[in-house]
């Protein structure tokens, strides 16, 4: 897996580091909406562009699916947009960047990437927390995840972000984004009858708030609440800094399931940081079925000692 990793990582530091630039220059003007109401940057664009390039060049073999596709860039309305993106990848020209944008239609298979190019755009316009989230897939399973998390410290002295990265078998690992010398890391040990410290998301549309509310009220005066944007989510939990992430199902939105690219890195950096991920029925999440989670509601990611209270008190066993 080494060749893969050391791809991956470069891919992902030189697209945040494209990301963090964006987000210091950010106007209104620097994004659209698409269809499902979600806020698109240039950095989502530019960092698309990077990834796919890079993974396209050391592995033309393995198709990438990922989350946005060069259709709205090609829009006269559009075009003022597609300079900008181009500000940051200078040297190609603008059929280029939109090919390199769409190397991210691939279909899944047998072994493929896939990728968010900003994982939390809406914490992204805030200048805040957001992920460029990437993982690769064999037979189903991620097994390899890299997080580049720019806006996350990675010490107290440290003001430069994050990458995170897991290879399956071998360890979760964090490191300065722009630094060397990685330090393994490791879920918490809290225990239900402890201090349970909750990830909740910034932007209330993306879980079931009450339900969580609910869950956490079992604990009491023992639940703590921690909120940040996107699979930075799961970087907090697999270094021990929080102990339970709860994605649950919206009531007002009964069909939507999770996609992909939202949850792979992150789970193969919590899994092998010693944690656990299953959706809230303790079902194992299944990356088999294109571009969603179909077979799975919602999603639990734990240190693995809270997991099974957790899925008890979801499912009403406790």
């Amino acid at each position: 897996m080494e060749k893969y990793l050391e791809v991956a990582i470069d891919a992902v530091r030189q697209a945040s580091n494209i990301c963090s630039t964006v987000q210091a220059q950010l106007v209104a003007e620097d994004s659209l909406t698409k269809k499902d109401r979600s806020p698109v940057t240039v950095a989502d664009f530019a960092s698309q562009a990077v990834i796919c390039h890079r993974l396209h060049q050391a592995f033309p073999e393995i198709p990438i699916v990922a989350e946005e596709d060069a259709d709205s860039l090609r829009s006269d309305e559009n075009h003022e947009l597609l300079q900008k993106i181009k500000s940051f990848l200078p040297e190609w020209p603008d059929e280029e960047i939109l090919q390199r944008i769409d190397l991210g239609n691939g279909e899944s298979c047998e072994l493929f990437w896939t990728l968010d190019p900003i994982d939390g755009t809406k914490g992204f316009l805030r200048k805040d927390q957001y992920a460029v989230a990437l993982a690769l897939i064999k037979n189903g399973e991620p097994v390899l995840g890299v997080l580049g998390c720019p806006n996350l410290p990675f010490d107290s002295t440290d003001t430069g972000g994050t990458l995170m990265y897991a290879v399956q078998g071998q360890g979760s690992f964090a490191m300065p984004l722009n630094g060397d010398d990685p330090i393994q890391v490791h879920v918490s040990s809290n225990e239900p009858d402890g201090t349970v410290r909750f990830l909740e998301s910034v932007e209330a549309g993306h879980s079931n708030h009450s339900l969580q509310g609910q869950i956490m009220g079992h604990f009491g005066e023992k639940a703590q609440s921690v909120r940040y944007d996107s699979q930075v989510k799961y970087a907090v939990l697999a270094r021990g800094m929080a102990d339970v992430y709860l994605r649950l199902p919206n009531p007002s939105q009964p069909d939507y399931r999770e996609k992909i690219w939202d949850h792979a890195a992150g789970y193969a950096i919590v899994k092998e940081a010693g944690g656990r991920v299953t959706d809230m029925f303790g079902k194992p999440l299944e990356f088999t079925h294109g571009k969603k989670l179909t077979a799975n509601r919602g999603v639990v990611a734990t240190n693995g000692k809270l997991h099974e209270t957790i899925i008890a008190l979801l499912n009403g066993k406790s």
